[in-house]
């Protein structure tokens, strides 16, 4: 995977993250980091998203994070939801995850379930283990479902979704 790859997925694993004061402090950084993207489209649609929190309110962002992700089970970020709702098969996933960080070293102590998808972005953007991680392409489907959703409530998610859908699709194909 090349440094451009892990970059943007970085990045988008902290554009998809609740915000908060320090996300609103952060955005001058963002805007630079943004402007690293080569490519056209996905910088534009990253830039497009900037200026949507750039022109709003902290309450306002956290309340329609809320109630896009939080509240909204079709659209929530927690990718084996989507698989298999509240089954019990949904714990065996959570732990296939838990697994995968743990065989690659990779710690998350976000006190976020382990399928949510900011996590596996950051997880994605620093793991040199290819291989191991060919089975987060299993999940593509979810997440063009859940980048659907987005677009049809025409949420401002929606542009920087497309391109975490395309990365999961580049997942599903190519086994990594």
């Amino acid at each position: 995977m090349t440094n451009e790859k892990r970059y943007l997925r970085k990045l988008l694993s902290i554009l998809l993250q609740y915000p908060d004061d320090e996300f609103i402090l952060s955005l001058e950084e963002l805007k630079e980091a943004v402007a690293q993207i080569p490519q056209v489209e996905q910088r534009e649609r990253c830039v497009s998203f900037l200026d949507y929190l750039g022109n709003n309110s902290l309450i306002r962002l956290q309340e329609e994070y809320t109630s896009t992700f939080d509240l909204n089970p079709e659209t929530c970020l927690n990718l084996t939801y989507h698989r298999w709702g509240d089954a019990r098969e949904r714990g065996s996933a959570l732990v296939d995850f838990h697994q995968l960080y743990d065989t690659t070293g990779y710690e998350c102590a976000t006190g976020e379930l382990p399928d949510y998808l900011p996590l596996i972005l950051e997880f994605l953007s620093i793991n040199r283990q290819e291989k191991q991680v060919s089975f987060l392409g299993q999940y593509s489907d979810q997440v063009e479902v859940i980048g659907s959703r987005l677009q049809e409530a025409g949420s401002p998610h929606g542009g920087i979704f497309e391109i975490v859908v395309d990365i999961f699709r580049e997942l599903q194909a190519n086994g990594v």
